[in-house]
């Protein structure tokens, strides 16, 4: 079968799934007040009427800065710890019980004691950091202990440097790790940090935005920023997938 009728049909089925969720959506903006419930034309219209704003912009860049900032500081010290534990099994004793905790307290509950801590300015970056580092965590620290053995044992054997050690052996163990973990953490970290701003209002969030729609019943801007929220996920899951794709490809890494 030729790649451009397999894309015809990838893109046809993609079609059919919007237009039927379009058609869902704008029977429920009909049947349903409006005042409550905003159909596809007004959240595409106030959408545009958004793109035009200026602090509409910086809003999504001051959020995303943090989130970014929680998601790369979780990254970080999940990965070191992880290969920490490897070497220290008492340490993976000592932070499993904290593990647990973080995987199991509530994201809202969390939130509400962080705000004691921090101002509400950092809220989104230690809420990234709260639903992201388990998961990079756990992830890479079982990628760790599903490392062929008998590969580290030849590596040694053939007095490999650990440069050619970490490309030839670690990477194509961990790399599908971290990949699944990455691609889970990203739309959480962003939904946890949303979240989070939500809840404390720090000036020129996303979560402001979504607050003070709902408090004047803007509804068709609440959609509008709904739907930012969901793009920006998507886009940010694939850029992080197309990086981890290139340097799987630069390393000559089959995950």
């Amino acid at each position: 079968m030729k790649v451009s009728t397999i894309w015809a049909k990838r893109w046809f089925r993609i079609g059919v799934t919007a237009l039927f969720w379009l058609a869902v959506w704008q029977a429920a903006a009909v049947l349903l007040p409006k005042l409550l419930f905003a159909g596809p034309v007004p959240t595409v219209r106030s959408l545009l009427s958004l793109l035009r704003n200026s602090e509409f912009w910086f809003s999504i860049a001051h959020s995303l800065g943090k989130i970014a900032s929680g998601f790369l500081l979780a990254f970080s010290t999940g990965c070191l710890l992880a290969i920490a534990c490897r070497r220290m099994p008492v340490l993976r004793m000592l932070l499993g019980p904290l593990i647990q905790v973080m995987k199991s307290l509530p994201v809202a509950c969390f939130i509400v004691v962080a705000l004691i801590w921090v101002r509400s300015e950092w809220i989104s970056v230690l809420t990234a950091f709260f639903v992201v580092f388990p998961a990079v965590y756990i992830n890479l620290g079982e990628g760790l202990q599903q490392t062929d053995q008998g590969m580290l044992e030849m590596a040694q054997l053939f007095h490999l440097t650990p440069a050619k050690r970490l490309r030839a052996v670690w990477l194509p163990a961990c790399l599908p790790y971290l990949l699944s973990a990455c691609r889970v953490s990203v739309g959480m970290a962003l939904k946890a940090g949303v979240a989070g701003e939500i809840i404390g209002l720090p000036r020129w969030s996303i979560g402001e935005q979504l607050y003070l729609s709902k408090l004047y019943l803007n509804t068709a801007d609440l959609f509008a920023w709904s739907l930012v929220i969901i793009l920006l996920s998507l886009a940010l899951e694939r850029l992080l997938v197309f990086a981890l794709a290139t340097v799987q490809r630069k390393w000559g890494i089959a995950a």
